[in-house]
């Protein structure tokens, strides 16, 4: 089953409605962007978010997004807002993220095939690797999606390298599946997707978001099925 990040949330009914829906991870933007959630607010989002959490939700993981930030001021906030994971999104070197002591995972923006190797093969000592488009002066949340080939190509070095590959960048209900279907990734990761406004989501596109992602699945698995019985 292809997992689910909503990122860049702000409000606690988008997060517990995605929850709801069945997202495994929220994303929360501790640097600065439009969707910039401060790290006291969102400290009391998630307690209220594990409050209510057994009573209808599945159990999440919270993920912080950081831009250059220092190894201190990230395990500073993650402390704070008790986030689980850093997601590293800036021009941190591979030796300056193996000194970190906290659950991180690393954000690359190939540019050609050959890069997309290089990124996602470059000694990252984390778990996972997310893939998205590179656009000039911008950190993500641009809306722009990654290139089939490069997507290709990411993936291809991340699980050669045994890590966890994510997809991210223009993604949303209406090309989401054909996403899944070509790329097969371990997870999407959406924003402005599912949006009214930047860090506001809309319920209707979460709600049609993950329809198609189970649609995706299911025809992975009846792929998958057909080509077994074919052996």
């Amino acid at each position: 089953m292809t997992k689910v990040k909503i990122c860049g949330l702000t409000r606690f009914e988008d997060a517990w409605l995605a929850l709801e829906l069945g997202a495994d991870e929220l994303g929360f933007i501790l640097a600065p962007s439009p969707r910039r959630i401060d790290p006291a607010a969102l400290r009391e989002l998630l307690s209220a978010l594990r409050a209510q959490q057994s009573a209808a939700a599945r159990p999440f993981r919270a993920v912080g997004v950081f831009v250059n930030e220092s190894p201190d001021a990230m395990r500073e906030i993650m402390a704070i807002t008790t986030i689980d994971v850093a997601q590293v999104h800036g021009d941190e070197t591979p030796e300056a993220c193996s000194a970190f002591d906290f659950p991180w995972y690393r954000v690359v923006r190939p540019t050609s095939p050959d890069e997309a190797g290089l990124l996602c093969a470059a000694g990252w000592n984390c778990q996972r690797i997310l893939a998205e488009a590179s656009v000039r002066g911008a950190y993500g949340g641009t809306g722009k999606g990654l290139a089939p080939e490069l997507a290709l190509a990411a993936r291809a070095s991340t699980r050669a390298a045994g890590k966890e590959f994510f997809l991210a960048g223009g993604l949303g209900p209406s090309n989401v599946a054909d996403a899944i279907l070509l790329v097969s990734p371990d997870g999407v990761d959406l924003s402005s997707g599912v949006e009214e406004a930047p860090g506001i989501k809309s319920a209707a596109l979460l709600e049609a978001l993950f329809a198609e992602v189970r649609r995706a699945d299911r025809e992975l698995a009846a792929r998958k099925e057909a080509a077994d019985a074919a052996r």
